[in-house]
């Protein structure tokens, strides 16, 4: 390089350090805006791909339907992954005083770049896993290139501790003053959900607020990432009902299957039952998917059998909760603190087994995981079988339970392999001053990864105010909560 590049170079670099983005990226921003030019071409050679495959399968006679649900919905995936990097390279391109009315400062910025690299992560893992040892498995080595790229994105953005995504400015106030009305019966504003939620504004700093009469919901709604600061209150969990009914049996992906999915940041959901009305025989079934950073589901019921809940991505808040299932019923890749909720186990009539947690967190370095404190665990009136508080979706799979009531709906063992040895040693399962007869430590697995938990401090990490950085943004929804270890 000769000496005047050289000094060209020099000069670039101290006027990036003066940028709003210096302190909250960790690398120059030319080698993360490269990074993620990359990135985008990756995405679109392994995008490329799919189609391929299709083409290929269909020569060969290969008309399995696992298969053509798995092309749709990574291609679906591959689409999204495109666009939250295309945003993300937008957004740093662009000094975020002109972006004041979507954001607070350059780190709500930053933070919501990771919320959206974040939230495909666990789906290109899945689809990874899903090509893996088949003959189509080049598609698996080209989803694991795009995870990896994503992943050392995410290690070059980093959000101080508390300075997440701001809250709109709220309180319990909000609760008295709806934007709009739904009501079956013609007496509001709409007679369905997504009509509500269509009218919405998009990238709201303020809450638009949805009250949903009582009634019986039959539709599956689709809340996509630009309905910022959306509230949706029924009235009481079990007379304002969503229900719906896709599974995988009929033909439904996993992450397809949902009847209420948010994406969009700063939900908040209250006095509203979610069904996925599949029963059992459906298989995977999703009553409520949420990859809303900062949302909060409080007084609400989610009920179905296998995968129940799906707390896909972000920072999450389950308060006073009633959530049922039956196989791996709370399931996902994000970070989620639930207080005062009663999980109930439901029958496997595919299986003896029943689990109610699986964690999918796949790396060392990422912060999310599963906290239930001052929760219930209990079976349902018709149980039969085993149950288990979790197993690995993931190799670094972290779920803790901490100050809970456990019946003896628990086996002794408490927790369960997903496949032999799998993320034993690697996984962090621990439990903190539970009580209740499934509550009993010594037949417990003696795995390296499960933990009892003994010093306070260790148990207060997966708290409220910790885990999920609750003091940052909880208080001003004036929804209840406890910051730490109740006394």
């Amino acid at each position: 390089m000769c000496s005047c590049h050289f000094i060209f170079f020099i000069i670039c670099l101290s006027a990036l350090s003066k940028t709003p983005f210096a302190n909250i990226i960790n690398v120059p921003l030319p080698v993360f805006k490269n990074s993620l030019h990359s990135t985008l071409e990756l995405v679109q050679n392994v995008a490329s791909v799919i189609p391929r495959i299709r083409v290929y399968a269909d020569a060969q006679d290969d008309h399995d339907r696992n298969l053509n649900i798995a092309i749709s919905h990574c291609a679906d995936v591959l689409g999204s992954t495109y666009e939250a990097l295309n945003w993300s390279l937008s957004a740093i391109h662009h000094d975020p005083k002109g972006y004041t009315q979507y954001y607070h400062t350059s780190t709500d910025v930053i933070s919501h770049a990771r919320a959206r690299l974040d939230a495909n992560l666990g789906s290109q893992k899945t689809c990874m896993e899903v090509f893996d040892g088949t003959k189509y498995s080049m598609a698996a080595q080209s989803f694991k290139q795009v995870t990896t790229s994503t992943q050392e994105l995410l290690s070059m953005l980093q959000v101080p501790p508390g300075r997440g995504r701001r809250a709109a400015n709220a309180g319990l106030k909000f609760l008295q003053t709806p934007n709009v009305t739904v009501c079956k019966a013609g007496n509001g504003n709409f007679r369905t959900i997504m009509e509500a939620v269509a009218a919405a504004p998009n990238h709201s700093q303020d809450h638009f607020v949805i009250f949903v009469k009582k009634g019986f919901y039959k539709e599956n709604v689709k809340i996509d990432s630009q309905k910022w600061n959306l509230v949706m209150i029924g009235e009481g969990m079990d007379v304002t009902t969503i229900s719906g009914s896709r599974s995988f049996r009929d033909g439904w992906s996993t992450f397809d299957s949902p009847t209420f999915a948010v994406s969009a940041e700063g939900f908040i959901a209250m006095d509203i039952g979610f069904e996925n009305a599949a029963g059992p025989e459906g298989l995977q079934a999703v009553a409520l998917l949420s990859a809303s950073d900062g949302a909060v589901f409080y007084r609400c019921k989610i009920s179905g059998y296998q995968d129940s809940l799906c707390v896909h991505v972000g920072r999450q808040f389950y308060r006073d909760c009633q959530i049922s299932g039956s196989v791996d019923f709370i399931f996902g890749y994000g970070t989620a603190v639930f207080q005062n909720c009663a999980l109930i186990v439901r029958k496997n009539v595919i299986g003896k087994i029943s689990v109610v947690t699986a964690h999918g967190r796949y790396a060392l370095n990422d912060s999310s995981g599963f906290s239930f404190q001052s929760c219930k665990i209990y079976a349902d009136p018709d149980f039969i079988g085993e149950a288990y508080l979790g197993r690995p979706w993931g190799k670094y799979s972290r779920t803790v339970f901490i100050q809970s009531y456990i019946s003896n709906v628990i086996m002794p063992e408490g927790w369960f392999e997903f496949r032999g040895s799998f993320a034993t040693d690697t996984l962090y399962y621990g439990e903190y001053m539970n009580m209740g007869p499934g509550a009993e430590l010594a037949g417990r697995v003696k795995w390296t990864g499960y933990h009892v938990i003994a010093n306070p401090s260790e148990a207060d990490w997966f708290t409220a105010a910790k885990f999920i950085d609750g003091n940052s943004w909880l208080p001003s929804l004036g929804i209840p909560y406890i910051q730490g270890l109740k006394p």
